[in-house]
């Protein structure tokens, strides 16, 4: 009898490794984090555990002997899912804090503290030729001032639009485990355990609403994107778009089979 892959160890250290009721906890509360994104990742982690679920219970089984090969395949590639689905959770969090910090950065001169005006005006010299050759020595002039808005703008506008990317590449990877995800359960339904295939379609339709719930945190994140990097953009929705065209025909076979 095959040994059944177990889960274990796989959190993360953050919101991974919270109880079911701490995680509903603090998606319920006020905190910024988690939010629909890590929703959508525990979604889809829990339909990838299913279809390890369905496998376990057909390996080693002789009345599904003709199933052994391919269950042992899918469990092992289910378990590799859910460990990026788990790591999903806390990966949207990350995400969506670089972006709060990138929004929260300073427009103006104004938005800076007296005491810390000299060190961002080095910071943004650094990335800046224009401020860089400036001459400062005459201080904080109108025209010096106006560069000094100008780079600011410049950074804080290139980090939202680097971390929007970010923010919306994360679930946009899900989107993708998602799709591999029901193309195991397209092909376990069937070829395994049959008095667990409602456990089957369980899994998919969790995977179909993690996927679909990802979507939503890609679109969020365009508008942002569509403005500094248009081509980036229109790169991440046409990919989403086809994921969510594979996701909806595969689980409609799915559901059909049933």
């Amino acid at each position: 009898m095959k040994d059944r892959k177990e889960i274990k160890d796989i959190g993360s250290g953050g919101l991974a490794d919270l109880s079911v009721g701490e995680f509903l906890g603090r998606l319920g509360s006020g905190d910024p984090t988690p939010g629909g994104g890590a929703a959508a990742s525990l979604s889809a982690a829990m339909g990838a555990a299913l279809l390890m679920m369905v496998a376990n219970h057909t390996i080693g089984k002789s009345r599904y002997s003709e199933f052994e090969e391919l269950n042992i395949e899918i469990r092992d590639k289910a378990a590799e899912l859910l460990a990026r689905f788990i790591e999903g959770i806390d990966r949207d969090a990350v995400a969506f804090l670089k972006v709060s910090t990138a929004f929260g950065m300073p427009r103006s001169l104004s938005d800076i503290e007296m005491d810390k005006v000299s060190a961002k005006i080095a910071e943004l010299s650094r990335n800046d030729a224009e401020l860089a050759a400036a001459d400062m020595s005459e201080g904080l002039t109108e025209e010096n001032m106006d560069l000094i808005d100008r780079a600011l703008k410049t950074a804080r506008s290139a980090a939202i639009g680097e971390a929007s990317i970010a923010a919306a590449e994360a679930p946009l990877a899900v989107m993708e485990d998602c799709v591999e995800a029901l193309k195991l359960a397209e092909r376990q339904l069937g070829n395994s355990n049959p008095n667990l295939e409602s456990d089957i379609m369980v899994a998919a339709h969790s995977l179909q609403a993690a996927l679909t719930s990802a979507g939503y945190n890609v679109d969020a994140n365009i508008p942002a994107i569509e403005r500094r990097e248009p081509q980036t953009s229109v790169r991440l929705m046409t990919r989403a778009a086809e994921l969510r065209e594979t996701a909806a025909a595969l689980t409609a076979s799915i559901t059909a089979a049933q």
